[in-house]
């Protein structure tokens, strides 16, 4: 039986078969893995360039205490909203009618609102005031309606009930929309496959930042507790653990493979060890770091030659591209943000 490289335990049963390379999270030591069928048989090995994990997170470290918190707080985690998931269904039939999208939508008033505030804003609004949920998703097209529902059906997410954290997930909610949108629209200029999935793609990257504040605003004693005192150790260990406590997340989730790769290799796309995922991840990239220079992220950080990015390279943009990309997200997006709720408790 094939088993993980680092701790030598089996790989989980409820792992996918698939022909190509996949990753998956080990339960037991909770290392990133490659796995490959060979014959009807996983063969594993170690991800290229990831270290083990266990050398970040030692016993009795931060890391380690995180780590044994984790699946708790992915059982606590909210599941992907059943409307959301029919949405984007519907989005991917080609016989689809705006009649049927909206008679899927009406069905929850706070993503019917939201559709109509949409519809009627200055960058969309028309001569006449839109007054019914059809005319307003003519209006939109179902691009724009499957990424406003995919927006608000998961603001759930991003909720703490510690005040302290607030700013953080309140932060990290914006950031998240916002690179949901970018990555819609880097799909949309480049041609990439899969510009249906992007957009969730950009929403959930960072849900390994939402799970570690959900750790953290949960204990109050020890050496997570502590973070809540320490905001630069916090940062550092934010940085360190996101994409892997993500990568859990979107396993738990079970989300399809693409997910699990823009997630874990947002920060080193080069990284990733199957080309066919190569664009959905340097696209995700590349709309995290457009929104966080637009001022849409946790920290402010310092304008970036964004022509030598390597996923700016890879996906093939030159400065007049970059420019209106930069542009229209500060246009349409303000207007997603203004008509859709902040989540609850934020």
């Amino acid at each position: 039986m094939s088993a993980c490289p680092h701790c030598e335990n089996p790989v989980p049963k409820d792992i996918t078969f698939g022909e190509k390379v996949q990753i998956y999270g080990c339960p037991h030591c909770y290392n990133p893995v490659a796995i490959k069928w060979e014959n009807g048989k996983a063969a594993t090995s170690a991800l290229a360039k990831v270290p083990d994990v266990r050398q970040s997170a030692p016993e009795g470290s931060i890391g380690e205490a995180i780590l044994k918190a984790l699946p708790k707080a992915i059982d606590a985690l909210p599941v992907i909203p059943e409307i959301a998931q029919r949405v984007m269904k519907l989005v991917s039939d080609p016989d689809v009618t705006m009649k049927d999208l909206s008679n899927v939508i009406q069905e929850d008033q706070t993503i019917a609102l939201s559709i109509m505030k949409l519809a009627n804003s200055p960058i969309y609004g028309g001569l006449e005031e839109i007054k019914e949920l059809n005319a307003a998703c003519a209006r939109l097209g179902m691009r724009n309606i499957a990424n406003t529902v995919q927006a608000v059906a998961n603001n759930n997410l991003f909720i703490t009930g510690d005040q302290r954290l607030q700013a953080i997930m309140r932060k990290l909610w914006t950031h998240s929309v916002a690179t949901a949108h970018c990555a819609n629209e880097i799909a949309q200029v480049t041609s990439a496959p899969f510009p249906e999935m992007l957009f969730l793609a950009g929403l959930l990257h960072n849900m390994g930042k939402v799970v570690l504040i959900d750790i953290v605003s949960g204990q109050y004693t020890g050496a997570i507790g502590e973070l809540r005192a320490t905001p630069q150790v916090f940062k550092q260990v934010i940085d360190s653990f996101h994409p892997l406590l993500g990568l859990h997340v979107a396993q738990a989730w079970r989300l399809p493979p693409e997910y699990l790769a823009t997630t874990f290799f947002q920060n080193r796309p080069n990284d990733c060890p199957r080309d066919e995922w190569l664009p959905m991840v340097h696209v995700v990239a590349l709309a995290s770091l457009i929104a966080t220079l637009e001022g849409y992220g946790l920290n402010k950080v310092e304008e970036t030659f964004l022509t030598t990015n390597s996923s700016t390279r890879y996906l093939n943009l030159n400065d007049i591209k970059l420019a209106a990309l930069r542009v229209d997200l500060s246009d349409k997006l303000e207007a997603l943000l203004q008509s859709i709720p902040q989540p609850a408790g934020n």
